[in-house]
């Protein structure tokens, strides 16, 4: 794909905003007024402010390609001490929970695997495609899987600290849940995390669909991403719980790391040591392997480790490839001045939704394990896919580039 060649005018005044907010009449509640909830605003919520002449930009706890924040979460609860059982919608810049739905007999367990009760919390994550595709056209299929995947990833991690499992799954009927939602087609599922216990009862489907709440200000459709979408929708993938990344990294640590994330623009090139490096993908290989993800790597300043390209920590060619990743990387100083820069790949075409959202995901665990180290991290969505490939010497499709280093 030649971004080059599909270069497009960006009037910033027109973009789209990148938050859903229901409508005033809508219940809301504050997530700090609920003890088993106190950290929940790490999955998603805000950690830093901008000022600019036109207004303020937020950051969040989980990075977007652009900063455009396409994903969604919705988040049905039973059982959380004081706070109605019902189907909720994330408000981040609020950070509260808005009551869509109370539900009883009825809830989103319906559209899942057998249809058994879940007591405790259920994440839903939808992506608003129009957010990134006012900026990255066609190219938006890729940015809002990969951004699923670091809001997969995010929740994961706000989990961790909260002290609760995770479960994620990614069969489902995205389908039916979508229209149950009140979407359009401009909105659409891609998965989900379970935090819950299963009961032993049947859950009926919701008793009403849920009212169409636009995601955007205004709308732009683009139909080879709403195809995109209905023809990877569906595939069989059991639900599965995530390798630990976190296990032995104290709460508060892990809390202040979620928060302090940032997306590097720079770096000094300066070296890393081993011990870190390894430290930052403990786990890494084996997840993507097991979900037919394969990980490259050149290793550019890294003390003690062989400059060269790696595939799943086995090295393919000796080398200083600072240069070509710099090209490879849309020629962008990231990819030949960090001290590693990665390449997902995948020949997974059946589960291409899931592969895409994996590979954010893991891009997130090493975003915050980065952090905890102090070392930058940035994610580089845009490349030149036949080039990689070449030098890749793979078939597989190039999914994400991610560079890390000080």
């Amino acid at each position: 794909m030649s971004v080059r060649k599909n270069a497009n005018f960006l009037d910033w005044r027109s973009q789209p905003t990148n938050s859903k907010v229901y409508p005033h009449f809508y219940q809301r509640f504050a997530i700090s007024d609920y003890e088993e909830l106190q950290d929940l605003n790490l999955i998603g919520g805000i950690t830093f402010e901008k000022t600019y002449p036109d207004g303020v930009y937020h950051l969040r706890s989980v990075p977007s390609a652009g900063g455009l924040f396409p994903c969604e979460v919705y988040i049905q609860s039973r059982g959380i001490k004081g706070l109605l059982n019902g189907i909720y919608h994330y408000d981040p810049k609020e950070a509260s929970l808005v009551l869509l739905q109370e539900i009883d007999k009825d809830g989103v367990e319906h559209c899942f695997d057998e249809g058994k009760k879940q007591k405790g919390l259920m994440f839903l994550i939808s992506s608003v495609y129009f957010r990134s595709s006012w900026k990255y056209k066609d190219r938006a299929i890729r940015y809002v899987l990969l951004d699923a995947g670091h809001q997969l990833g995010a929740i994961y991690a706000g989990l961790c600290v909260m002290g609760r499992e995770s479960e994620f799954v990614f069969e489902f009927d995205k389908i039916a849940l979508n229209e149950m939602f009140g979407f359009r087609k401009d909105e659409f599922f891609t998965c989900a995390i379970k935090s819950a216990e299963e009961v032993d009862t049947t859950v009926n489907k919701l008793r009403q669909n849920l009212s169409f709440v636009s995601g955007c200000d205004y709308l732009e459709t683009n139909e080879f991403i709403e195809n995109a979408y209905t023809q990877t929708v569906n595939y069989e993938e059991q639900s599965f719980n995530p390798t630990p990344f976190f296990a032995n990294i104290p709460k508060e640590q892990l809390k202040n790391a979620i928060i302090n994330r940032r997306s590097i623009r720079a770096f000094r090139a300066l070296g890393m040591e081993k011990s870190e490096f390894e430290t930052i993908l403990d786990g890494i290989f084996l997840f993507a392997m097991k979900h037919n993800i394969d990980i490259y790597y050149t290793t550019h300043l890294v003390n003690d480790v062989q400059q060269g390209l790696y595939k799943n920590d086995e090295l393919l060619q000796e080398g200083d490839f600072r240069s070509k990743s710099r090209y490879l990387a849309l020629e962008q100083n990231l990819g030949g001045q960090s001290g590693v820069t990665f390449y997902f790949t995948s020949n997974d075409v059946q589960k291409y939704q899931k592969v895409n959202i994996l590979s954010g995901f893991l891009a997130h665990i090493i975003y915050v394990k980065s952090e905890l180290l102090g070392i930058g991290c940035s994610g580089i969505g845009a490349y030149y896919d036949d080039e990689c490939k070449e030098f890749l010497q793979t078939k597989n499709n190039i999914l994400y580039l991610l560079a890390i280093g000080r």
